[in-house]
């Protein structure tokens, strides 16, 4: 499913994100307005529930313009009647509309 590329910092609270990521790569990233995130489904074994794997690149700035990346993957399973199923069908960007 072809999901949004990025997402706002309310989002990114909200789905728990940066939750287990050491504070050294994200305490000067905490005031950005989105972040670069790659959003895929995957397969999950359990009824009732979805699995979807969120892999989120962050920047820190080193020194005059340079930038270090960390890139780091976090897998969520929720219940695909939840809110957060709802808010991952409003991230999916529908590509039939936009023919020609």
């Amino acid at each position: 499913m072809p999901y949004t590329n990025f997402l706002q910092f309310e989002t990114v609270q909200y789905l728990e994100l940066l939750d287990n990521i050491p504070y050294k790569y994200i305490k000067n990233m905490i005031n950005e307005d989105a972040y670069e995130v790659e959003i895929t489904d995957l397969e999950c074994d359990r009824v009732a529930y979805c699995k979807t794997r969120f892999i989120l690149t962050l920047s820190q700035y080193i020194s005059q313009g340079t930038y270090s990346y960390s890139t780091f993957s976090i897998v969520k399973e929720y219940n695909n009647k939840s809110y957060i199923a709802s808010l991952l069908l409003y991230l999916y960007e529908d590509d039939s509309d936009e023919e020609e």
